[in-house]
């Protein structure tokens, strides 16, 4: 009987202790592969803005040197200075004439080379509208740097190249920012598989399109996570990747396996070492279960610690996130184009900048309440609109999924942005209720814009932009709606809320 006791004891511990360093090893890689995927969105999220923000310099470089790139304008190497000062990173910036010759540059390091046999040149040279090189060492410097470059035509003649330079800065400063140890890694690799940014840094640019990243991931998933030993360096680590947005790049991050699973192995040996001896002496019992709670419990710490860090990765990508839309309304003040145009992108963009506040602010990564974003997208819109309108709400916290919140905001401005234009002609004064409920048995929620302007008939009046908008964004949530004539136009949307647990 004392045999089969302690038999069953031994059984019983070596069971337990099996089943705990499994939860362990699968907490751990959880931990590693969710901090990866969120890395890589930031990085992923840096270098889409890094790249819009260059073509978008490059361009007006292109239309401010004039026809000819040997008769520049008197200021054009301020204008250049000046409008550096928007790019991350310190970059250069470069005006090359069609013989390979630089004309123009910011570059303080600048001596005169012919840069005709460099793939960013060579590939604009052959049509090609835009490119973005590989890793390069600096023939001025010796500094590693990646490119863009512009093709420069006139009158359908290629005449030149715009360029602009980051060197390894740009990148580290990213791997700075995600608090990565000596062993993790981010990257930036082109759809051929050459490098064109790494931290810690290469010797030089490698081609991984050999790597399973390129024969079996991203074929399958344009972003994931896997465990693998790098190509270039021979290290084993967690890998996340992404595409990123209007590129054909992708953003890699990876977190060494042996700091990623540190705490795993420590806790590992730690449990052995306690639960061989225990099972000789069962006498220990009691503390051994003292500590196995122990352990838990600081498990479900570092749990939480994880969970609080990727909180904090995501805040900081919505945060991001805005302040790249803010970016791209400014970009839009700068451009040429019809003021009514220009104002209506403004206030949809301006709609897109405060959902990502709501979600960022108040931490709001699975369900974001729409009570509390719809007021400040329709005040801030009748507001820019400077008209003596009165507003009226009646709104219910109703909680969206995420993926629907974007578009339900978006509905509401242009819904509104349309009754400021029509529904009250020759400036006269008028109000909008705006009403958010849900339905009686909870599972659909009903948006309601009432104004009492003159009414359309949306039958016999064109559709614009701003009605298709809206069409194609209820489809998009699965909602259906209408119009109705009451004393003005009411506007009324039914879309489905996301089912809670029980």
């Amino acid at each position: 009987m004392a045999t089969a006791l302690i038999l069953a004891f031994l059984v019983f511990l070596l069971a337990g202790t099996a089943f705990v360093l499994r939860n362990a090893y699968q907490s751990a890689d959880e931990i590693a592969r969710i901090r990866a995927i969120s890395s890589a969105e930031v990085v992923a999220a840096n270098f889409e803005w890094v790249g819009e923000t260059s073509r978008q310099l490059l361009q007006r470089v292109d239309d401010f040197v004039g026809l000819n790139l040997d008769a520049l304008p008197a200021n054009a190497l301020g204008f250049l200075k000046e409008a550096v000062l928007t790019l991350p990173g310190s970059p250069r910036i470069y005006l090359v004439g069609a013989d390979g010759a630089t004309r123009l540059t910011t570059d303080p390091d600048f001596k005169p080379i012919d840069i005709r046999d460099r793939d960013y040149f060579k590939a604009v040279a052959d049509g090609a509208a835009t490119y973005i090189s590989p890793m390069l060492v600096s023939r001025l410097n010796g500094e590693q740097i990646f490119v863009i470059s512009k093709r420069v035509e006139r009158n359908g003649i290629f005449v030149g190249a715009t360029i602009v330079s980051f060197n390894s800065q740009l990148i580290e400063k990213v791997w700075n920012s995600l608090r990565f140890d000596p062993t993790s890694t981010v990257s930036v690799v082109r759809e051929d598989g050459l490098i064109v940014a790494r931290y810690p840094r290469l010797e030089e640019s490698t081609n991984i399109s050999a790597s399973v990243l390129f024969t079996t991931y991203l074929p399958q998933n344009p972003t994931g996570t896997y465990e693998a030993v790098s190509v270039a360096d021979g290290v084993k680590r967690i890998v996340a990747y992404r595409r990123v947005g209007g590129s054909k790049l992708i953003a890699i991050t990876s977190i060494g396996h042996d700091v990623a699973f540190a705490p795993f192995y420590d806790f590992s040996v730690m449990s052995l070492a306690v639960a061989l001896p225990l099972a000789v002496f069962l006498a220990f019992l009691a503390w051994i279960t003292f500590r196995w709670l122990a352990r838990e419990t600081r498990q479900r710490e570092q749990l939480a610690a994880a969970l609080e860090s990727n909180q904090m990765l995501f805040r900081e990508i919505h945060h991001r996130v805005k302040n790249n839309l803010q970016a791209v309304n400014s970009l839009v003040n700068l451009q040429r184009m019809d003021p009514g145009a220009k104002q209506e992108m403004g206030h949809r963009i301006q709609a897109m900048v405060a959902v990502h506040e709501q979600i960022y602010r108040n931490d709001q990564f699975g369900l974001v309440d729409a009570s509390a974003y719809i007021p400040a997208i329709i005040g801030k819109l009748v507001e820019s609109y400077g008209r003596e309108i009165k507003l009226n709400y009646d709104l219910e916290a109703i909680e969206v999924d995420r993926e629907h919140a974007l578009p339900l905001g978006l509905v509401a401005n242009e819904v509104v942005s349309n009754a400021m234009k029509y529904a009250f002609p020759d400036n006269r004064d008028g109000s909008l209720n705006v009403t958010l409920k849900k339905s009686e048995d909870g599972h659909t929620g009903i948006l309601t814009i009432h104004d009492n302007g003159i009414g359309f008939d949306p039958e016999t009046s064109p559709k614009g932009t701003g009605s298709k908008l809206i069409d194609g964004l209820v489809a998009q949530i699965q909602g259906e709606m209408g119009y109705h004539f009451e004393q003005g136009t009411k506007f009324e949307m039914r879309f489905p809320l996301p089912k809670l647990p029980a």
